[in-house]
């Protein structure tokens, strides 16, 4: 089949009723009513030729087949936004979508700041179109490699060779327990790494214990992919481990956790700009690398 006009419509609908947990959602991201995201639907499938999904007193469900044009379509979207900025740059503008992935628990550190990068390129181009997806890295890098993001701001993780990545910024972290772990009233004195490392920690899975690395003789106890869960885990008081020092101010000042290493073991965790290195950068996405990287200054956490 050749597509047309309103084969995209239904497939821009489609997307975003998957994307939105269901009608409910896409009624409200689209501004259409339930009818009409039906009709749009009904006509695609009838297009393609076979039912993309079921609908029901269970409620929205894919099927195998509507899976598979759902992760299909990101192609296609990462093209058309790739056909629409080099126009652009005929035009000496700058137009398109930027589709970018952040790690999460971020938005907190003031050295990072997001929404100012974000404001920065909405104010530069009018009629830019944003896609801002927050998550733990692994998600982060298999939506980059499905052509789900165009650009992923995340740890460094094992990537393969289609991919490049360049170091922007670095994330300070500190040793934590809670005000349930025996150490949280421990004299100053006494917490030395020695006896820090007798106890139970928790560290991140992607990381390959590299924050742990003033702790040599730790005893790892839990691995976690995310820093909300790795917090909640060490909140219980069972584990202690490295958090961001921005995301966990917040329960340090509550009298919830204490921070158990010197200024000398604190952890730089770095964080990369990754992108696919087949992947031509669109004005867009240079505007807003630029806008990023001057806005964070390399080892600025450090201070």
């Amino acid at each position: 089949m050749r597509f047309s006009p309103s084969d995209l419509r239904g497939l821009a609908v489609f997307r975003s009723i998957i994307e939105n947990g269901g009608f409910g959602g896409a009624q409200l991201a689209l501004g259409m009513s339930q009818s009409t995201l039906s009709f749009h639907l009904k006509a695609l499938e009838e297009r393609v030729g076979f039912e993309l999904c079921r609908r029901g007193r269970r409620g929205f469900h894919l099927t195998e087949k509507g899976r598979e044009v759902y992760e299909a379509s990101k192609s296609l979207v990462a093209a058309v936004s790739s056909f629409e900025g080099r126009l652009g740059e005929l035009r000496k503008e700058i137009v398109g979508t930027l589709r970018v992935g952040v790690v999460a628990n971020t938005v907190t550190d003031p050295g990072l700041p997001m929404d100012a990068v974000m404001e920065a390129c909405l104010r530069q181009v009018k009629d830019a179109e944003i896609e801002l997806l927050v998550t733990h890295p692994k998600a982060l890098m298999d939506e980059l490699a499905r052509d789900g993001i165009d650009i992923a701001l995340t740890p460094p993780i094992r990537i393969g060779p289609d991919f490049r990545e360049k170091l922007f910024y670095h994330e300070m972290h500190s040793l934590y327990c809670s005000h349930r772990h025996p150490l949280f009233h421990a004299d100053p004195a006494a917490l030395t790494l020695e006896e820090i490392a007798r106890h139970d920690f928790i560290v991140r899975s992607y990381a390959n214990k590299s924050e742990i690395n003033f702790y040599p003789d730790a005893r790892v106890r839990i691995q976690s992919s995310t820093m909300e869960a790795q917090a909640i885990l060490i909140l219980s008081g069972r584990v202690i481990g490295y958090l961001p020092e921005h995301f966990a101010r917040q329960w340090e000042e509550s009298g919830q956790m204490r921070r158990l290493n010197s200024p000398a073991e604190r952890y730089a965790s770095p964080l990369v700009i990754v992108s696919k290195l087949d992947q031509r950068i669109s004005s867009i996405q240079r505007l807003f690398i630029r806008e990023l990287t001057r806005r964070c200054v390399l080892d600025g956490a450090r201070t």
